[in-house]
């Protein structure tokens, strides 16, 4: 039997690509009817089956073996292949390449980022593209702290003042341990805007397009809309403490006209 929880974070996933998503890319010029859709790190699949359900193809994994197994259970019968796996350690479809790469909120978790958009390059198709999403981290939630317990380690911010990831969240005994892991994790990884556009730089790829949110479309799961920052999002400092969300679509640089 499904969880409770699983199937509704599915339809959380599943109301943020049919809602922002692909809208979002339609208006980039992202056509989904026939194109072949990779998900890495898809989660119960939930944005997938938004995808599958415009006409896309689609394929998914996730290192997490439960999710999968309810994933599969929820997407059908759509038809979307789903597998776990690990895209450093023998990732499934190998060999396949594909038109859009997602990564939804999964990027900044990531440790070797150069590294992992580097495999990704090998799932793309030449004129393929490759769509990222990710809560910068110097933003009010940017170390994902809102998954804590504790009411204070909740504060907007909390993860910015100092030592508060290097020595108060490693104390907090009662938090269940992944969640808190991860907090500490993110602080290590600082996964920001800026930096993210220079990994993208250094390992080949294009920017072609950009939409920073002030408050992230994934706030649609507490009933909040979504609220771009048009030209505050590239507002240097400005925009990596005030923007709660980000999507770059990325190319090959050799995939665009010269």
């Amino acid at each position: 039997m499904l969880p409770e929880f699983a199937q509704k974070y599915w339809q959380y996933e599943y109301d943020v690509a049919a809602r922002h998503m692909i809208p979002l890319l339609e208006r980039w010029g992202i056509t989904l009817q026939g194109s072949r859709v990779l998900d890495v790190g898809c989660g119960e699949a939930g944005g997938l089956a938004a995808m599958a359900d415009r006409g896309a193809h689609c394929s998914g994994f996730d290192i997490e073996a439960p999710r999968i197994e309810w994933a599969r259970d929820l997407v059908a019968p759509r038809g979307i292949r789903l597998a776990v796996g690990n895209l450093f350690n023998a990732p499934p479809f190998t060999g396949e390449t594909f038109d859009l790469l997602v990564l939804h909120d999964v990027f900044e978790h990531l440790d070797e980022k150069e590294e992992a958009l580097g495999l990704l390059l090998g799932f793309l198709a030449p004129a393929g593209r490759i769509l990222i999403t990710f809560p910068p981290y110097y933003s009010a939630y940017g170390a994902h702290q809102q998954f804590l317990a504790a009411w204070y380690a909740r504060i907007p911010y909390f993860h910015l003042l100092p030592f508060s990831l290097s020595r108060i969240v490693p104390r907090l005994r009662k938090e269940n341990a992944v969640f808190r892991e991860e907090v500490e994790k993110l602080g290590r990884l600082k996964m920001g805007m800026v930096a993210f556009e220079r990994i993208a730089a250094r390992t080949g790829m294009t920017i072609e397009h950009k939409r920073a949110y002030l408050l992230s479309p994934n706030y649609l799961r507490f009933g909040i809309p979504a609220l771009p920052a048009g030209v505050l999002g590239d507002v240097p400092v400005l925009g990596e403490l005030l923007c709660t969300g980000v999507v770059y679509l990325l190319s090959r640089q050799s995939a665009l006209p010269a």
